[in-house]
């Protein structure tokens, strides 16, 4: 349990880190590119693309019937539709930091749940969910600062913070409450599959995107292969 809490703390450590480097960015104007700013945005979009299509929706499908998993993926794709309406009707557009979140949870519990009986997958997922966390997090940064003026850089990261708590809690309650063929596992991660989904096509692909620049299109390759890796490896 100790190792759990580590490295699920880790996990979530990336997702702050990454926000620090959008502070630092930030602070440095012109520390990186903004062809390089995209490439960063459309790897973390690679990467939660590999999520739903290596990790998620096939272990999710696994303990579920496909029409199950077929509903409760339409599901979370419908209900972050509308939260993303309703987010940005009021002025507070927060995609990357909602999808990072719907990335980073099942997965922390998919950690939990299986690192009793398979540590080395266990400490591999950990390392794809760093990969895939640091980014995000820079994405998530850069956004909340951008749409909401108000909201000062520290307490930017002190809401990023949160995701160093986030992962322990969601990695033990995997620990205590799933095994990896639970209906309702598999349920909450074609569910968070779906919103992700939807939530890449709708806010983080379009922010990735600039005619004539090759880098953003290419650094979602290298994000998704990040992903793919993991799933070889882990298989």
């Amino acid at each position: 349990m100790l190792a759990l809490i580590i490295l699920s703390a880790l996990a979530g450590l990336a997702a702050f880190l990454g926000a620090a480097f959008g502070c630092l960015d930030e602070l440095k104007k012109g520390l990186i590119s903004d062809g390089m700013r995209r490439a960063i945005i459309a790897f973390g979009g690679g990467a939660l693309i590999g999520a739903v299509g290596l990790v998620l929706v096939p272990h999710g499908l696994e303990s579920q019937p496909l029409w199950l998993g077929l509903g409760t993926f339409l599901a979370g794709g419908l209900v972050f539709l509308l939260i993303d309406h309703a987010l940005k009707r009021r002025g507070t557009p927060v995609s990357q930091l909602i999808a990072l979140n719907l990335d980073f949870i099942p997965e922390a519990i998919v950690l939990g749940a299986v690192i009793s009986g398979d540590f080395e997958m266990a400490l591999f997922l950990t390392v794809i969910i760093i990969a895939q966390n640091l980014p995000e997090g820079f994405n998530a940064y850069r956004e909340i600062r951008q749409s909401h003026a108000g909201f000062l850089r520290k307490h930017v990261l002190q809401i990023m913070s949160g995701c160093i708590v986030v992962g322990p809690v969601s990695a033990l309650a995997g620990y205590w409450l799933f095994t990896l063929d639970n209906l309702i596992l598999g349920s909450i991660m074609t569910f968070c599959a779906g919103g992700i989904l939807y939530l890449v096509f709708e806010d983080v692909a379009p922010d990735a995107h600039k005619v004539g620049d090759w880098k953003p299109a290419f650094g979602a390759v290298i994000g998704f292969s990040v992903a793919l890796v993991g799933f070889g490896l882990t298989g």
